[in-house]
């Protein structure tokens, strides 16, 4: 998929199928509250789309309860009904007071006190369609009162079904974060007490899960709560009971309320993240399960970043843990990166792709225009870049304020986007349709406020857009609708979409080829209709009728409306066909050109949505995508024995003229397909070539002559007009060529398959050559550098243990993908010295010792480990990410355990200080571990047998051979056991990061002293590292360059020559040049003999005058 930085549109975009103006307006109802409001309620800052009406938050309202009549802004829901369009009625989620329950007599597990004012109910609300599915409203600046402190827990409210107005349905409140006993954490950690609770908040599309966002948790790290409901009363000892996960048992209802709240230090999120600040879902592995998503704008030096994860239970710690798939990563420091976030399948190969919002990104470091980033799902969570959406409005509008997951708005098959830009003067949203290729390039409608409904209350803006509701059905009509909420202008808007109807026309004659001498032939234009949403409805049709517009050779003669420009039908569920006279008058001179029969239609003007005004109940759109205007042509026969041509058409040669099969993925970015063609029998009439080919392959400037359909089912139809329209005339051969962009091919397939014919509408007398199959067989091949450097590289037995690290890149210089490639290091642990017989083995590097961190594209890669010696096969490590940003330290593991220190799991002890969990600790990620001694979970017997490195020779500085011990693990086997990690490496692809590998480990230095021979003090450590494919083991479709680092330890001598030695040769030098400059001075060398020659002649010359 080609990558796109920056992708601007203009800000005037055509309506598609939403109505232009808003259908139905609600506004802040009128009530009379106890406290008279200062500022605008913020009305519509959430919304929630129901078939029977909509619900809205308005965070800042004032309340009108008698027990609330001392409480300043407790915000509000509003329940706003398409039957009663007067008044939007109060949706009473809670009824109290602030409360006060809390005493030194009563030891309750949880804070219960209450102080609500400006606690933002309605700050967040969601929900699906239907009107009985689960709603939730949260107020995430509820304070708990501990009576010397108020916490900022938040709370959030759910109910099953939105019916009941008064008392809502078995109304549950989410509150996890009061539990005392997790306030603070760690001595100075603030854990649960500034979480805010439902500061972003999310129901899965099940309708089963419900995620809250809590930005503030542990020193506002952040954290992602995940509520569900067990149909079942659950033990205490249950499996999932873990010490952060909330149990809440309903005996009457025999379920149990689960809330889990994840610590977010076993993710490595660092404090002020604000990891929580926007939440999804999406099963992004097609049909498995439900993956999660949510975003962390503060993090990575404010660039921000999202996180793909699971939740996982581990048994070392006894919690349950955010477990990081992936990671995206910001562009612009300070944008917001994550600010909103969506989950849509756009281009509906049944993977959901990912939509992440930046609406403080600058495009001149003066406004906050805002950027949406849409990343395609590739497969195997792997994430494409497709689009960077920018808007080209000048100033601060904030494109990407909300993002609305608005499903599939035209039934064509695709999911579609809404994106919010609230401050686009009063506010404006955009639609983005989905395509096979993914979002399209641009907007397919840009909605405004109704002009007279727009003026705020105040001098801030309308704000319209900034929230967004799902899309939902509300007149059942098959096709979603929306809701858009302006606060400042405290109102809702709501949109309804016109239904779109799929209309392909024909041309019947009954003359396939006219007689020279003219006459009349009968013609019939048929419609058939196709409903989108399965709803057929009456549908009106203007269109005009074109008979040889541009020779005149041709007339109607029953036209039905001959004054009128157009002619109209009605057309319903079943075909329909109205018959015409076509008059041909005799042009001898003209033979050569058909003639052209034109059909165009649209929609009547009194079926078109109006532009204004109410909605129209019978009004319906065409798809703009589809074709509104067909042509036949009929040629005049000539030349022929019979009535028709009998023709001979055939395809006697292909090939590429610009590329050699087998082609190498990547090598080249188009192709050229050259197709000869002769034809062997009579003239042929309208010469066409049809090309069936796969739907990534797209033509290179596609002349006029040459149509290109949709793709459908994977494929696409290309069909061009031969020999410029004019007959292709007995035993005459032309050539025609094809030039397709071939960047997309992507690796993996064996060949690309086009299916090449050639049409005529004369008739054919052998069909069988005129169509063939070319296959062009594809090759990937890739350069791959293994780039590796370790430290330090020479060192001395001064210490018991010596820390060692080395960084391998890999960097792929193509032409092509890697892909199902397996990177391999072979880390030596002992060896056994033959000097001591063979009995004794010195144990130089201890399994507890070695650390990877392993990353690509800013998302760390899974580890595997393998001992081949001992037939092991180690857990599979979390993933552990190394990142250029924060080099770390080692740090050793204590106690004699034979793992790998980052496959266990480490639970930090007396940890006082808020940051060292990140920084002893950044990468001790949750993995379950057995409690037995030594067991561990066996590898699958699909994983395949370690494959050792067989290396001749190691390349190294001249060291003496019988002074240096060399240990890696290209010796043989029996003197050297070594540890294989095994990473399996995504689609690598050209010019993009490395792939990053950081192994540490530490020598033992009294090891290596005591097994070395006397005569031997030079000790070479080598890891060595290799590349390979378990489906190319001769390396056929790549090629490494490597080099093999090595740390050099010496006995008894200094690495580094000693200071002193450097100033006593300087010294001792300065003396010996002395002592030369006295010996040539005595000996006369610096005596100029020249000179006084010179003198004295000059003296003898006066003397003689």
């Amino acid at each position: 998929m080609i990558v796109l930085l920056l992708f601007t549109f203009l800000s005037t975009v055509e309506g598609f199928n939403l109505s232009p103006d808003a259908n139905y307006v609600f506004n802040q109802p009128v009530l009379k509250t106890f406290i008279r409001p200062t500022r605008s309620s913020y009305f519509g800052f959430s919304v929630n789309l129901r078939t029977s009406g909509v619900l809205v938050g308005a965070p800042q309202a004032q309340s009108d309860l008698e027990y609330q009549r001392n409480i300043d802004e407790t915000g509000a829901i509003y329940k706003c009904s398409f039957e009663n369009l007067t008044d939007c009625v109060p949706y009473r989620l809670d009824r109290q007071g602030n409360t006060n329950y809390e005493d030194y007599y009563t030891n309750h597990p949880e804070i219960r006190s209450e102080l609500k004012e400006h606690q933002m109910l309605g700050a967040t609300v969601d929900g699906l369609g239907s009107h009985d599915g689960w709603f939730v409203a949260c107020a995430p600046q509820l304070k708990g009162n501990t009576g010397i402190a108020y916490l900022l827990h938040g709370i959030c409210y759910l109910t099953e079904g939105v019916e009941a107005t008064v008392e809502p349905n078995n109304l549950f409140k989410i509150k996890p974060l009061r539990v005392k006993g997790q306030q603070r954490r760690y001595g100075k950690s603030y854990n649960y007490m500034y979480g805010e609770q439902g500061f972003s908040l999310h129901v899965t599309d099940d309708g089963d899960e419900v995620l809250i966002g809590a930005p503030g948790v542990m020193d506002w790290r952040g954290t992602v709560l995940r509520y569900r409901q067990q149909t079942a009363v659950m033990s205490s000892n249950s499996p999932s009971s873990r010490r952060n996960v909330y149990l809440e048992y309903n005996r009457a209802r025999r379920l149990t309320h689960e809330t889990v709240v994840p610590n977010p230090i076993y993710t490595n999120i660092p404090t002020n993240s604000y990891f929580g600040y926007a939440v999804s879902s999406g099963r992004f592995l097609g049909t498995q399960k439900m993956l999660y998503v949510a975003s962390a704008p503060q993090a990575r030096s404010q660039h921000g970043e999202v996180i793909l994860f699971d939740y996982a239970d581990n048994r070392t710690i006894w919690e349950t843990v955010i477990v990081r798939y992936r990671t995206f990563v910001g562009q612009q420091f300070g944008e917001y990166f994550g600010y909103a976030l969506l989950t849509e399948d756009v281009n509906s190969d049944g993977l959901p792709d990912l939509v992440i919002s930046a609406p403080m990104h600058s495009r001149t470091k003066e406004h906050d225009n805002g950027a949406v980033y849409v990343f395609l799902n590739a497969g195997d969570l792997n994430f494409e870049l497709q689009y960077k959406l920018m808007s080209t409005y000048e100033l601060g509008g904030r494109f990407g304020t909300s993002l609305g997951k608005i499903g599939d708005l035209n039934r064509d098959g695709y999911g579609d986007i809404a994106i919010g830009a609230p401050f686009e003067e009063d506010g404006a949203v955009y639609i983005f349709l989905g395509s096979a290729n993914g979002v399209q390039s641009r907007p397919s409608q840009r909605l405004i406020p109704t002009p007279s409904l727009s003026e705020a209350p105040s001098k801030h803006p309308y704000m319209f857009g900034h929230a967004l509701s799902r899309g939902v059905d509300i007149d059942g009509n098959g096709y979603n609708d929306l809701a858009v909420g302006a606060p400042n202008g405290e109102a809702v808007h709501v949109f309804r979409s016109y239904p779109i109807v799929r209309i392909e026309a024909r041309i019947n004659s009954t003359k396939r080829e006219l007689p020279a001498e003219g006459g009349i032939f009968e013609i019939a234009v048929c419609w058939s209709t196709e409903y989108p949403a399965g709803v057929p409805f009456p549908v009106a049709l203007q269109y005009t009728l074109d008979v040889d517009s541009q020779m005149g050779r041709a007339s109607i003669s029953n036209r039905r409306s001959p004054e009128g420009p157009h002619e109209s039908v009605t057309i319903a569920g079943d075909p329909t066909c109205l018959e015409y006279s076509i008059v041909v008058k005799p042009s001898p001179t003209t033979l050569y050109k058909p003639i052209a029969i034109e059909v165009e239609f649209g929609i009547a003007a009194t079926a078109t949505p109006p532009k204004g005004g109410p909605f129209c109940a019978h009004c319906a759109i065409l798809d703009p995508d589809d074709v509104n205007r067909v042509q036949e042509r009929i040629p005049f026969k000539t030349g022929c024995r019979k009535e028709v041509c009998e023709t001979d058409l055939k395809i006697t040669n292909l090939r590429w003229i610009d590329i050699t099969p087998p082609f190498v993925v990547g090598s080249a970015k188009k192709a050229t397909l050259e197709v000869d063609i002769e034809n062997a029998g009579e003239n042929a009439y309208l010469p066409q070539l049809n090309v069936t080919a796969p739907s990534f392959l797209r033509l290179v400037h596609p002349s006029p002559e040459c149509l290109q359909t949709l793709a459908l089912h994977g494929q696409i139809n290309i069909l061009c007009g031969l020999n410029n329209g004019l007959p292709l005339k007995s035993f005459s051969q032309i050539k025609h060529s094809l030039t397709f962009n071939v960047s997309q091919v992507q690796t993996g397939t064996v060949f690309l398959e086009l299916r090449i014919q050639v049409l005529t509408t004369s008739k054919e007398q052998w069909p069988r050559d005129n169509e063939v199959e070319e296959r062009l067989l594809l090759r990937e091949f890739s350069h791959i550098d293994i780039v590796s450097k370790t430290s330090p590289r020479e060192a001395n037995l001064e210490t018991a243990y010596l820390n060692v690290s080395q960084l391998v890149k890999l960097h792929n210089n193509g032409p092509s993908t890697l892909s199902g490639a397996l990177f391999l290091a072979d880390i030596p642990l002992s060896y056994t010295p033959t000097h001591l017989g063979g009995q004794k083995s010195c144990q130089i590097v201890r399994l507890a010792d070695i650390t990877v961190r392993s990353s690509y594209n800013e998302t760390p890669l899974e580890v595997d480990w393998i001992q081949p010696a001992a037939g092991k096969g180690l857990l599979k490590q979390t993933f552990a990410f190394y990142a250029k940003v924060r080099p770390e330290q080692y740090q050793p593991q204590q106690g004699g355990d034979d793992v790998p220190s980052n496959i266990e799991y480490s639970v930090p002890t007396n940890v006082y200080d808020p940051e060292m969990p990140d920084e002893k600790y950044p990468y001790s990620y949750a993995l379950e571990r057995s409690s037995h001694d030594g067991a561990r979970q066996k590898r699958s017997n699909l994983w395949l047998q370690p494959t050792r490195q067989s290396l001749v020779s190691i390349q190294l500085d001249e060291l003496p051979t019988l002074r240096t011990v060399y240990f890696n693990c290209a010796q043989n086997q029996s003197k050297v056991e070594c540890l294989q990690l095994q990473i399996w490496l995504p689609p690598f692809p050209v010019a993009n990061k490395p792939i990053y590998v950081e192994l540490q480990y530490r020598l033992n230095q009294n090891a290596i002293e005591a097994c070395m021979r006397e005569q031997e003090d030079i000790f070479v450590v080598q890891v060595l590292t290799d590349l390979v494919k378990p489906l190319d083991e001769q390396k056929e479709t790549f090629r490494i360059a490597r080099n093999h680092p090595y740390t050099v330890v010496y006995r008894d001598v200094n690495v580094s020559t000693p200071i002193w030695i450097y100033v006593s040769s300087s010294f001792g030098g300065l003396l010996l040049l002395a002592a030369i400059t006295y010996t040539m001075h005595r000996i006369g060398f610096f005596e100029r003999h020249m000179r006084q020659e010179m003198e004295k002649m000059n003296r003898e010359v006066c003397n003689d005058f």
